[in-house]
């Protein structure tokens, strides 16, 4: 039997459901190496938790008539599978049996969503969150991406003199489509089996004019990239705030023949040097935790902050029988 009652969420509820939301944020985001979402976000919580409520992708948990925890869910199709995501927004509880409030708010909603053909099922939630981290991986979720931070600073790095790091230019442009394509090969590949978006000429081109392209060059020949742009507005996925620098879009990648030469740390470099120029005080990523080398580079330097962990349901589970 239940020990809470599951319901809707309501609007008139949400000024509640976001101080419980601010109560574990601040928990698991003490600020040495996360930009302040809390100052300026709470209308984008807002903003989320009414569409869902709209939606009917919003419930909540009671005892004794006092909430003590909701998830508020969003459906989008991932990788051609109907999906159902939870977003680090989407979700908080009580401190006071907190397992048992969060199975029982899944276990209402796994159902909602299978019920639609949503077999699998997306979560993001705070890394150092173990008890519920515990719960979702006995449940049958599994790792899947980090978001990991770090404060702006300036690491120590050599590199080789024989190979030189400069921001890509339009010239460079054809050259280094066929390393970001390079780039897209790998995540298709065992372990990983990602499939990214398809990259042309105008897209390198675009992303030169937008975004600072770090390049590694041996000669004349391009053998590593790393991309920064810069987070405009509050992000309710990642909690980046204005003026958050990304390794985003092709993100960063190494050669082969070329990895264990400290020259994506000599890339990091610069992209630090940079946002101390543009008063950026810090820097986010986001890795596939499938990725062997991604995990043991930005380990190095950032602090894994969200885990966004995948379970995929039995699609036979709303046959009737």
């Amino acid at each position: 039997m239940a020990m809470y009652k599951i319901s809707k969420m309501k609007k008139e509820e949400i000024p509640e459901l976001i101080e419980m939301w601010h109560n574990q944020y601040s928990k698991y985001c003490n600020g040495t190496v996360t930009p302040d979402f809390l100052s300026g976000g709470e209308n984008s919580i807002m903003t989320y938790l009414e569409n869902q409520i709209n939606y009917g992708n919003a419930i909540i948990s009671k005892k004794d008539d006092v909430i003590t925890g909701y998830i508020a869910w969003m459906y989008f199709d991932f990788h051609n599978e109907k999906s159902a995501f939870c977003p680090i927004i989407g979700h908080a509880t009580i401190e006071e049996d907190s397992q048992t409030i969060y199975h029982e708010l899944y276990n209402y909603a796994a159902q909602i969503w299978v019920d639609d053909a949503r077999f699998n099922h997306l979560w993001m939630i705070y890394n150092d969150n173990h008890t519920l981290k515990d719960i979702l991986y006995d449940i049958g979720f599994g790792s899947h991406v980090i978001d990991a931070y770090t404060k702006v600073q300036k690491p120590v790095c050599e590199i080789d003199s024989k190979y030189k790091i400069s921001i890509a230019t339009y010239s460079d442009a054809e050259v280094l489509l066929g390393l970001i394509k390079e780039s897209v090969n790998f995540y298709i590949e065992s372990p990983i089996f990602l499939k990214r978006g398809v990259y042309e000429l105008d897209d390198v081109i675009d992303i030169i004019k937008t975004d600072h392209l770090l390049v590694a060059w041996d000669n004349d020949r391009p053998i590593g990239i790393m991309n920064l742009s810069v987070q405009s507005g509050y992000n309710i996925e990642n909690l980046a705030s204005t003026n958050t620098g990304l390794i985003s879009k092709v993100g960063a990648y190494i050669k082969p023949e070329y990895r264990g030469l400290g020259i994506g740390k000599c890339l990091l470099n610069e992209v630090m040097k940079h946002c101390t120029e543009k008063s950026i005080q810090y820097l986010h990523v986001c890795f596939e935790t499938a990725n062997p080398f991604a995990n043991i580079f930005w380990r190095k330097h950032f602090k894994p902050i969200i885990l966004s962990v995948r379970r995929t349901v039995n699609k036979d589970a709303n046959i009737t029988k």
